[in-house]
């Protein structure tokens, strides 16, 4: 029977947790119930001692009570040092229920003992004190009813039907108090124990639950972990494989544009022009994924400064007044005077994005540039009278791959990844940028950055020799070369040498110390004069990196000379510890004409 439960077998794992637990409960408290019977025992056992009831009458039934009394200590201490295992789950509970139904009938001889000799008043207290303990005992054993059960019906059976023995009212009136109290207690009793098991079962059945939904949270925790690792692992490989597709694409910029000279003929040329177009898409398309490789590698860090505007408008000027003449369009920049506090290299690649962006998708009219304070602001605006930007899909085009005006992609339109690394570099430079934007009539893409006060400008002086200097190796100097490739040593030599500079190349410093030294000696180079500038890469496949490699220079040639360090690598310090020795840094894939632009500046 269910209500009986001795064994375990044919239930669910959670009932059969929750009796075994109960037994458990009820070994640990129930063998302290024993501890004040003892002197209830010899308190009875002095109050009898000299009455007229037959010794025998009593003691029996006392001698069984300490005989039950010491085997349940002895089973109360093994049940300490060795618990309940589920094996023996029906001993146990077949000795609980032993020990109390045991314990209630010596109690129960006693009491019609007692009776026999009782007074009325005696009887009345004999009864309550009956009563008192069946209740109390229910109560203990509350949460197994059956155990409270067997431990207080035979002793109220047998005090009862004493009673009725006696044919007296009084008599009979007790005893049908005592049964009603019986049947009373075993009903409240059965539904207490009933609901308490419920609730057990709920709370076990809730504690599965936390249990199940904590290891699907943990199995969560772990796939996002893994997702969020091979998402690292993947930006990973992309940030370092730029450094190998990066110098290939170098070399073949620079033999183009060295070929140059050697291809007079017309359509050789425009064949030059096209792959030499090719090319710059292709480093273009090339410096998009790798500047979302290396945010998303973290490998670009954020050092907010005080940034001149106007110098950064000049730089940009110069560069797409170019573009847009290339393409009929109408350029104009409306600089400000204003400085702002922001990072100048993640700055400056925002609106480099944007303009080239406003440039591809604008067949005719006009790309502009300008600034305006508004406030603690200042908004740099690109403006053009483009495509424009369909109200659907103004939120989508900062997503990866999505190009709102084609379907086919094409390798004209790029990868649509040009306003996704402008949402990478907004959020690594903390700033906002906003569209506005009418379908057919044009965008404007705006970039709040925070006003600051401005700080003294570098002098005019310290501008070198412009773009159009003469081509005079004598006037233009020496070029120190340092580059563990040998292609890209020698391609580099020869866009120099034809753009009017002396090369002076080397694997290692030392090298190129003995080469500045050849130089001199062979007459191509004045005695005395020094190199104008040391361009390095900054990888040299030895001990040294390109800025031990310039340090090493500057300490033969003076600390003052101008150095370059060239690299394809997107750690995310090189920048900043190239700037805090003087170092600009310079990024593979160069343009041959970037290249002779910034040696002249310098």
């Amino acid at each position: 029977m269910s209500w009986w439960r001795g064994s375990l077998k044919g239930l669910a794992p959670i009932e059969s947790r929750i009796d075994l637990q109960l037994l458990q409960d009820s070994w640990r408290i129930t063998p302290g119930s024993v501890l004040p019977q003892i002197p209830a025992l010899l308190l009875l056992a002095w109050m009898v001692k000299d009455s007229p009831l037959p010794r025998w009458h009593w003691v029996a039934p006392a001698i069984g009570l300490l005989i039950v009394w010491a085997v349940v200590g002895l089973m109360a201490r093994r049940f300490q040092r060795f618990g309940i295992a589920a094996s023996g789950y029906r001993t146990w509970r077949a000795t609980l229920v032993g020990w109390h139904l045991l314990q209630s009938v010596f109690w129960g001889l006693m009491g019609v003992a007692l009776l026999s000799v009782a007074t009325p008043s005696w009887k009345m207290s004999l009864v309550a004190a009956v009563v008192v303990y069946g209740y109390t005992l229910m109560l203990v054993l509350v949460h197994d009813w059956i155990v409270g059960f067997f431990g207080s019906f035979p002793l109220l059976l047998l005090v009862s039907a004493r009673l009725l023995v006696d044919h007296e009212d009084s008599s009979v009136y007790l005893a049908v108090v005592l049964l009603l109290s019986m049947i009373t207690c075993m009903f409240i009793s059965s539904g207490i124990s009933r609901r308490l098991r419920e609730g057990a079962l709920l709370r076990h059945e809730n504690a599965a639950l936390v249990l199940q939904l904590r290891h699907e949270i943990n199995q969560v925790t772990l796939a996002k972990a893994l997702a969020e690792g091979a998402d690292r692992q993947k930006s990973e490989f992309f940030a370092a494989a730029s450094h190998d597709l990066r110098q290939p694409l170098h070399v073949m910029m620079l033999l183009t544009n060295a070929l140059t000279p050697w291809v007079p003929q017309a359509e050789g040329q425009d064949l030059l022009s096209k792959i030499s177009t090719s090319l710059r898409s292709l480093s273009t398309l090339f410096e998009r994924m790798f500047d979302v490789a290396s945010i998303d590698a973290e490998r670009v860090e954020h050092q907010p400064q005080a940034l001149a505007l106007s110098t950064l408008y000049r730089r940009l000027d110069h560069e797409f007044a170019v573009l847009c003449a290339n393409k009929g369009l109408s350029w104009q920049v409306d600089a400000t005077d204003a400085w702002v506090q922001a990072d100048p290299h993640i700055t400056e690649r925002i609106l480099r994005n944007l303009l080239n962006n406003a440039v591809r998708y604008t067949h005719q009219g006009q790309v502009r540039l300008r600034a305006r304070v508004r406030g603690r602001w200042v908004l740099c605006q690109v403006w053009d009278s483009g495509v424009g930007v369909a109200p659907e899909h103004r939120e989508r085009i900062f997503d990866d791959y999505f190009q709102a005006h084609t379907t086919a992609r094409r390798s004209g339109e790029g990868l649509g990844l040009g306003l996704a690394v402008v949402r990478r570099l907004a959020r690594l430079g903390r700033v906002q940028v906003t569209v506005r934007s009418k379908l057919g009539r044009g965008s404007c893409f705006s970039l709040r950055l925070p006003l600051r006060e401005a700080i003294a400008a570098p002098s005019p002086n310290s501008v070198g020799v412009s773009q159009d200097a003469p081509k005079d190796p004598n006037q233009r100097g020496v070029v120190v070369l340092i580059d563990d490739e040998p292609q890209v040593l020698d391609s580099m030599a020869l866009v120099l040498r034809q753009n009017g500079w002396q090369a002076a190349t080397g694997h290692t410093p030392d090298l190129a110390v003995e080469a500045v030294a050849a130089l001199q000696t062979s007459g191509e180079m004045p005695l005395g004069d020094l190199p104008v500038a040391v361009i390095s890469d900054y990888r040299l496949g030895l001990s040294i990196t390109g800025l031990e490699a310039i340090a090493q220079l500057r300490y033969e040639f003076g600390e003052d000379l101008p150095a370059f360090l060239l690299t394809a690598d997107a750690t995310a310090d090189l920048g900043s510890q190239a700037a805090s020795v003087g170092v600009t840094l310079l990024r593979k894939p160069l343009n041959p004409s970037e290249l002779i632009r910034i040696l002249d500046a310098a």
